[in-house]
């Protein structure tokens, strides 16, 4: 990988990374903010909201700034609405964590586009792999710090990595060249992220039993998992790669929140995320171009927020159908594109 690629390579993923860490970081600590389960959860997912917000703010921002300054604004955004947040009033704290999700729009449509850019396989995966790292990261702050406002406050580590920003590609669009993606990209996108959007349900339901270090070894394996899922399709194709993926994925989820087991989460964490690799090219192939592709991936998100509002009434039940539900639906899709979704990106 040429240097340049390896500096693409990095500011995608620490991009990524760091706000997804800001946007997941509550989901640990859910237990503590002492309000209807429902409510709490809405804290937590409320940013997968702003989500959209942020990619549709992000065209125009690069626009107008270009990309490298437009990651400095939202890099920057992310480290002082984390602060801001550690403030824990209700009135404040959900308007606040709208506006981390809005610059993690920003933040990760920028990211997503630049690997996309790069015509780069291993990149993209890398660059999606982030929000496995950012749940790593979730997760030891809380084992570390344990109180949800300290954790908030550690938000503003983001701040120093905005210098980055010379790192990033130098692109700027034109102002009329706003591109919306298909719906079709939007549903693969909302499909293949439904295991991460159960997933901020675990902390939650593992915490009692000791079981946080089990989440923590799922999002380790996971990581690997999104750089294999392309190279496994070579050799098993994608047919079968994609059943494997989401067959597992799908058996695993369901047993996960029946059981409560965590070492069974290992196994739905690894296999759940490691689809979102190909979920890029997929989305691709289903009309998103490297300009819209970060609007569908975070309009696909707004499942970020019904998805475990909704599954907290019966995690048993309903969470156990979203999971089922949604690989299958995905494996017909991607099983429709068989044949374009391994192509090389150009």
């Amino acid at each position: 990988m040429s240097l340049n690629k390896r500096s693409i390579a990095f500011t995608s993923v620490i991009s990524y990374t760091l706000a997804t860490y800001v946007l997941v970081a509550p989901a640990f600590t859910v237990n503590q903010f002492t309000l209807p389960q429902w409510l709490s959860f809405l804290i937590v997912s409320i940013p997968f909201g702003g989500r959209v917000i942020g990619s549709l703010l992000y065209q125009r921002l690069v626009s107008i700034f270009g990309s490298r300054l437009t990651y400095l604004i939202s890099i920057i955004a992310l480290g002082l609405f984390s602060l801001g947040s550690s403030i824990n009033v209700l009135g404040l704290l959900i308007p606040l964590r709208l506006l981390v999700g809005i610059a993690f729009g920003i933040a990760t449509s920028l990211a997503v586009e630049q690997a996309m850019r790069s015509g780069n396989k291993i990149i993209i995966a890398l660059t999606m792999s982030g929000w496995a790292f950012g749940w790593i990261m979730g997760a030891f702050s809380y084992l570390t710090l344990q109180n949800w406002s300290l954790i908030a406050i550690s938000g503003i580590i983001t701040i120093p990595f905005s210098l980055l920003y010379k790192g990033l590609l130098n692109f700027k669009v034109e102002e009329d060249k706003f591109s919306l993606p298909s719906v079709s990209s939007i549903l693969i996108f909302f499909f293949s992220f439904e295991p991460a959007f159960a997933l901020q349900l675990a902390p939650s339901i593992v915490e009692d039993e000791g079981g946080i270090s089990w989440l923590i070894l799922g999002y380790i394996v996971s990581i690997p998992m999104y750089i294999l899922m392309p190279t496994i399709s070579r050799f098993l194709g994608e047919t079968r790669t994609a059943i494997i993926y989401t067959s597992v994925s799908a058996i695993s989820g369901v047993l996960f929140f029946i059981t409560s087991l965590p070492y069974i989460l290992v196994i739905f964490t690894a296999f759940g995320l490691g689809m979102n690799a190909i979920a890029p090219r997929l989305a691709s192939v289903y009309g998103a171009t490297a300009r819209s592709i970060g609007i569908a991936l975070n309009t696909a998100a707004l499942g970020g927020v019904v998805v475990p509002v909704v599954a907290s009434l019966n995690i048993k039940i309903i969470a156990s159908l979203f999971t089922a539900i949604s690989m299958v639906i995905l494996l017909v899709m991607a099983v429709r594109k068989r044949n374009a979704i391994y192509v090389e990106v150009s």
